[in-house]
Order: C-alpha cells, then structure tokens, then sequence
C-alpha cells in the first residue's frame, strides 16, 4: 500500500507537493476506510481528488506513472531521454532537478524510495526499508559527473552476492534505474524481487488513455480461464441496472491490402496493448458483444452501439473485481465519465463495503455530489488547484479547517476550499467588436 507520494519541479508541481493516504485521528467509518498494514499503522484504502480543469490533478498521476515507468523499463541505450518535464513556467526550474519520494508497504514491511532525475539521467535513487523505526539502506546510488558513472553503494540487509551486484552495476546506466537494471540481472533472489513486483505488479495505473484500459479489461476476460472476472462483471452491471445478461469478446476479420499492413506493421504497438492484430493479410479486430435481455426477447449488440457509461461500468466492474480479490493500487483519471453519479456512488459504496484485501483506489473526479454524501470521510479527499505563478497546489480537506457541521459541498461552491473556474460572463460580443 502507498503511504505517501511527494514530487518536485515536475509538470505543473514547482514546490514539493505530497499526497497522503495517512489519515487523521478521525474515527469516522474507520473500519470501512482503513487498513492496518502493521500493529499500529493503518492506511486509507481510498482517494479522492477534485481540483479545477488544468489544476494538476491528471499531472499528480502522471508523476506517479513516470516514478513507476523509470523503476521498472530498462533501456540499452544511454543516449535516450528519460521522460521527465520539469516546471517551465518560471526561468530556472527547467534548469533543475525533478524529484520523487514513494513510502509503501509490502505486508507489513515499510519501504521508501526516492528519485532525483532529469531528462539526461538519474542524480540519485535510494532504497531503504524499515525493519524497525530506523531506516536500513537496501542501495544508494550516485552519479559521478567527473568519469560519466554510476556509483552503488549497497546496504548489508540486501544481501546481495557480490558477483549480484557487480551484474546489477554492469547493467545500470545512467540514464537507467537500478530496479530497471536488476531486471535484466541474473542474480538470486532479495528483497529487491517485491519491490519490483510491487511496481511493476501491484501499482496500477491505465490512466489517462482509454484505450489502454480498454485494453487490459479485454485481455483479462480474454485470459479469465474459469469465468469468475466475466461473472462479477455481469453481476455488477446488473446490480447497477443495466439489463446485459452477457459479455463475450468476438474477433471480426477484415481484409486489407498490402500498402495498409505496412504502415500498421510499422506502428509502434505495445504487445499488452494490442487491439488489434495481422495476420495473412487480415486485420483481426477484438470487440466486445453485449447480450441484452428484454421484455422482447434476448438481443445482442456490439459495443459500437453501446452507450459509453455501458463501456465505463464495464471497465470499472474489471478494476473492481481486482481490487477486491487482489492486493492492488488502482489509479483511475476523471472517473465519473459517462456515468450518472449514481453509478459512481454505487462503484465507491461498493470497494468502501466489501474490500477487505490490502487494495487502494485513488482517483480523480469533477462529480461534486460525493462532496454532499455523509458515506464519505473527509481526510480522503483532496483539492488541486494553481497559485499566480501557474504552479500547482495540493491540499486535503482536513486542511482547511471546516467545521464538521459544515458541507464541504457548500463550502466549494462558495469558493472557501479550493478556487473554482473563473468563468467570465456569459454575454459576449459574438460580433468580434
């Protein structure tokens, strides 16, 4: 489970900003909300995130996913940029470093895990874990400028063969994580296998694109051998009345000529992320077909003709089923998309309720009515929003100091929380004069 998250000079976050899934001494729904991770330490094990269009709530999971991506993607070449931007609203901070601290626990070991990078290489990217209230160093790494190399030192409850951290070294370059680097490392096993296996595993995040979701929803029914996924699906969209009886995915073929399979042969296509394949000069495209049942009769429909909150729920009863049957950290963007709130009240209620793994969900939304429902604790949810400078700001509710009496509902739309959008009035001169 993640703890916190703090970035630097990344994006739209010029200062340190830090999300935190810690909560407060509230005892609201504590046992619906919380997870004790380890005597005495309890986690929330969901998030919310309002903030205005372009406010840097989408850029805080951005952050997340880059901090992910740089841990767990090898490269071979030493030239290629990492994908980092830093701040440029200002005449410095491009100049500088980004920054990224991660504590998470694995069961009931606490780890932290902190990153200095720019778009050339990484500066810094240290690993320690907990096993008791003072930190023990699994490595730290350095950059040393003068002969362009990285430098690992290695902590002692890793316990690493030499020949392990001579491969490990062999293969971290600079523009390369160690994590990265130890993937492709022949070396035994340590405790560096669960970190990577909870970046690479456990953190989650098909954000900002939907076809990437789309995606991983199709090739786990398509890999869901005993129909379990399928069937908590179609239960789900029927509890959330929607009268679909089936789910199935089809394959429809279709002919294409010579010049089209070159320039699709020669995108760039993830294998994870395939929708859509050739084979003998035939595309084969995937799509779902629902099985609806009616007052007529049994119907089926192709989801071009679905409605996109049909596809939402769908989407979201997946990521559901995942959470609650496996140790996951689900970070969804706008989630509220093509769904009436209601369904969005029923996908919360329902994780907050029946949840009892060690899963988060965090996610973003511009949905105000959660804010006007007394099922929700109030340290889970969080507000983006830009100072004069275009920077970003992130500040959880708790922070404000609203009296519990009051809605937070009110209070944000009466701008005493975070600013709302400034729309000017709407008699304009549509003249142009």
């Amino acid at each position: 489970m993640i703890a916190s998250f703090t970035v630097q000079n990344y994006l739209s976050f010029r200062q340190p900003v830090t999300y935190s899934f810690e909560p407060t001494s509230d005892s609201f729904m504590s046992d619906e909300y919380l997870v004790e991770v380890k005597e005495g330490v309890r986690l929330l094990k969901i998030g919310i995130i309002y903030g205005a269009n372009a406010s840097g709530k989408t850029n805080l999971i951005y952050a997340l996913d880059t901090l992910r991506t740089i841990m767990c993607l090898p490269t071979e070449d030493k030239t290629k940029a990492v994908d980092v931007v830093p701040f440029l609203l200002d005449a410095h901070s491009k100049e500088e470093k980004s920054s990224f601290e991660l504590t998470f626990y694995i069961g009931t070991e606490k780890y932290s895990l902190s990153l200095l990078v720019d778009s050339k290489r990484i500066y810094q990217e240290r690993l320690v874990y907990y096993p008791s209230s003072r930190a023990a160093v699994l490595y730290d790494r350095t950059y040393n400028a003068e002969q362009d190399l990285v430098e690992i030192a290695w902590g002692t409850y890793l316990k690493l063969s030499k020949k392990s951290t001579a491969a490990i070294e062999g293969n971290t370059i600079p523009n390369m994580s160690v994590m990265a680097a130890w993937s492709k490392s022949n070396v035994e096993v340590s405790r560096l296998n669960d970190v990577y296996r909870f970046f690479s595993e456990q953190l989650f995040l098909p954000i900002s694109s939907p076809s990437s979701l789309a995606s991983y929803v199709r090739e786990t029914l398509r890999n869901d051998q005993d129909g379990a996924v399928k069937d908590f699906a179609k239960k789900f969209l029927q509890a959330s009345d929607f009268n679909i009886s089936d789910i199935e995915i089809e394959d429809e073929e279709v002919q294409i000529n010579e010049t089209i399979r070159g320039i699709l042969s020669s995108l760039p296509l993830l294998e994870s992320a395939k929708l859509d394949w050739m084979k003998d000069g035939v595309l084969h495209k995937e799509q779902f077909v629902f099985t609806h049942r009616t007052a007529e009769g049994t119907f089926q429909l192709p989801e071009s003709v679905e409605s996109s909150g049909t596809f939402q729920m769908l989407m979201l009863s997946v990521l559901l089923y995942k959470v609650l049957h496996e140790e996951r950290i689900m970070v969804i963007d706008e989630i509220e998309s093509s769904l009436h709130y209601e369904l969005l009240s029923y996908f919360v209620r329902t994780f907050i309720a029946s949840s009892e793994t060690s899963s988060q969900i965090l996610f973003t939304t511009h949905d105000l009515n959660l804010l006007n429902e007394d099922f929700i604790r109030r340290d889970t949810i969080w507000f983006t929003e830009k100072d004069e400078y275009g920077a970003s700001r992130l500040t959880c509710l708790p922070q404000y100091g609203l009296h519990k009496n009051v809605s937070p509902y009110n209070a944000y739309r009466q701008n005493k929380l975070a600013r709302l959008p400034f729309v000017g009035s709407q008699y304009i001169d549509i003249n142009g004069g």
